[in-house]
């Protein structure tokens, strides 16, 4: 009972739990709290909150404070679920922002850029990392289309797996030469000018309302990572593509707006550009949906997978039109000489 579980691990007495969204809202002591699922190893989470205290240290309003247990542990394992709690801000340290999200995001992006770090000495940081881990990525996804393809009984999911990997191992093989040509022509080291800290997947709904008053205004540590800004505004695009595929009501595309504020608040260098050409052109969308139906034993979340992955092959179509549309209109026409030709 969660109740129990609260009161056990944080000494807590909830007088109110509300549900919001993927996370569960707890009202006690006078205080608000964020129950929410993480998906990163204790350390991890300890990291996303020196990343959280950095951000409020630097001016940045919204961000919770990390509450460990009763025995100083970064989370709790509830139902089989690891969780961890989190003190929202008070109303003094919220902020109703009428700025358009690109200004916030930039905003954002420009606090976090001095954090210091903590990572493995010389491993490739940011933008630098990219290439390595899409290639063993990519590696991990043939080995899986090799052992389905030799499987005698195949499911409807197998099936378009196995039809639609040739062409996404192309668009990653493009994404991964456009990285070794950025390296080449820009220099490596331009690849990290840019590092500062990130959110794991950057959407619209990805800042949480948890007061009407506030809208979008909590950004949950459990988010975090250190990257190249050009993550943020990649997985954005990547997200106003899909909701304007999948929509009905045919919702125009969003994306001149975002990367005019974003501009205007934080100018993009050359190859800020490219790199998020070369984020976009990586099928992120794809490998997510395969690992997580594969990994998955819940037959109704791979229900679930399964027709959001038909959704994507069906507006491929129109993801590389929408791509195409971005890359002309931030990237100049010599720079787009080095693109892939069905980019053109």
């Amino acid at each position: 009972m969660l109740e129990r579980s609260l009161f056990d691990h944080y000494r807590l007495y909830p007088e109110n739990i509300l549900q919001a969204y993927q996370v569960t809202i707890i009202e006690a002591n006078g205080e608000r709290y964020m129950l929410t699922p993480v998906h990163s190893e204790q350390s991890q989470v300890q990291q996303q909150a020196e990343m959280a205290n950095w951000l409020l240290s630097q001016g940045e309003d919204g961000i919770p404070e990390l509450v460990p247990t009763d025995t100083g542990k970064a989370t709790l394992d509830l139902d089989g679920t690891v969780m961890a709690l989190y003190r929202l801000p008070s109303e003094a340290k919220m902020m109703r922002s009428y700025d358009p999200v690109g200004k916030r995001l930039a905003t954002f992006h420009q606090r976090g850029q001095f954090y210091a770090h903590q990572g493995k000495r010389k491993a490739p940081s940011g933008a630098q990392s990219w290439k390595g881990r899409w290639e063993k990525r990519l590696d991990q996804m043939e080995s899986w289309y090799v052992h389905i393809r030799n499987e005698q009984i195949k499911t409807p999911f197998d099936e378009d797996f196995l039809l639609t990997y040739p062409y996404y191992m192309g668009l990653s093989e493009n994404a991964i030469q456009l990285l070794n040509d950025i390296a080449i022509d820009d220099g490596a080291a331009s690849m990290e000018q840019g590092n500062t800290i990130c959110h794991r997947r950057f959407q619209d709904s990805t800042w949480l309302t948890v007061d009407e008053r506030f809208p979008s205004a909590v950004k949950v540590p459990g988010q975090l990572v250190y990257d190249h800004f050009s993550r943020d505004l990649s997985e954005w695009l990547r997200d106003d593509f899909k909701q304007s595929s999948g929509n009905e009501r045919n919702r125009p595309l969003q994306f001149p707006e975002m990367l005019t504020t974003y501009d205007q608040e934080r100018p993009l260098t050359v190859v800020d550009r490219k790199l998020v050409a070369a984020r976009l052109l990586f099928p992120l969308h794809y490998f997510d949906t395969v690992e997580e139906y594969y990994q998955s034993v819940d037959e109704r979340k791979k229900g679930e997978l399964a027709s959001e992955f038909r959704t994507a092959i069906y507006d491929s179509g129109s993801y590389e039109k929408n791509v195409n549309n971005v890359l002309h209109y931030m990237i100049d026409e010599r720079t787009r000489m080095r693109l892939p030709g069905w980019l053109g």
